[in-house]
């Protein structure tokens, strides 16, 4: 059947992903990153965000994950700590869930607003992403989805996308500013956005073709 992916929020205990569960090709390549979007941007700023698979081995986990603790579920009532799992999770943690007409007001707010002049902040890695060079309805969601995820498993359901299954921002920290905030930012961060772009025409055109532009959003 595929491996199913959540994206999860150790710290806050609290994950997201789409009703019915998700493919990582059917959260990528639609309008549900959305949502991931807008948690970054208010209650999930500053939280450390992992995309955890279905075949998850409980000790496989990045380091960033592992040095706070957060690889042990741990709650008032448990005598024990339980391992990070995707069961574990979906047991243990609330689900970040928006009803139907919320989400369908996410997709059209991207659909009809031009590129927003923000920046996506890798606040561990001290790396950003500008939002207005990406088009074709690419979101800042996308950009991190497709750098979090960490399974045991590299199956992805994605034409040349087994790297992802070890993102290279797993467990890593995140929020989305305002364009100007560039200008507080001292010459420590980088600016990855050409080689995400990269590296976005390859995933999408991998899965849609060359006129992916067009494809995927038919």
């Amino acid at each position: 059947m595929g491996q199913y992916w959540l994206v999860v929020s150790p710290s806050r205990r609290e994950y997201t992903t789409q009703d019915f569960g998700g493919k990582l090709s059917e959260l990528l390549f639609s309008s549900w990153p959305n949502i991931l979007c807008d948690l970054i941007e208010y209650e999930w700023a500053g939280s450390r965000l992992i995309c955890i698979g279905d075949y998850l081995n409980p000790d496989d986990l990045p380091a960033t994950i592992q040095q706070d603790n957060l690889h042990l579920v741990c709650a008032e009532s448990d005598v024990t700590s339980k391992p990070l799992r995707y069961d574990v999770v979906q047991e243990k943690f609330e689900h970040w869930s928006y009803e139907e007409e919320d989400s369908v007001a996410l997709a059209a707010m991207e659909d009809s607003v031009s590129r927003k002049n923000r920046v996506l902040r890798n606040l561990t890695t001290r790396q950003y992403v500008l939002e207005d060079k990406f088009q074709c309805g690419i979101t800042l969601g996308q950009i991190v989805l497709m750098r979090i995820c960490w399974s045991s498993d590299s199956s992805t359901g994605i034409p040349g996308g087994g790297y992802l299954a070890k993102g290279d921002w797993a467990g890593h920290e995140f929020d989305i500013v305002d364009a100007g905030m560039l200008e507080m930012m001292n010459g420590e961060w980088e600016d990855v956005t050409e080689d995400t772009h990269d590296e976005v025409q390859d995933l999408w055109s991998g899965d849609f073709g060359q006129d992916w532009e067009t494809e995927w959003r038919a």
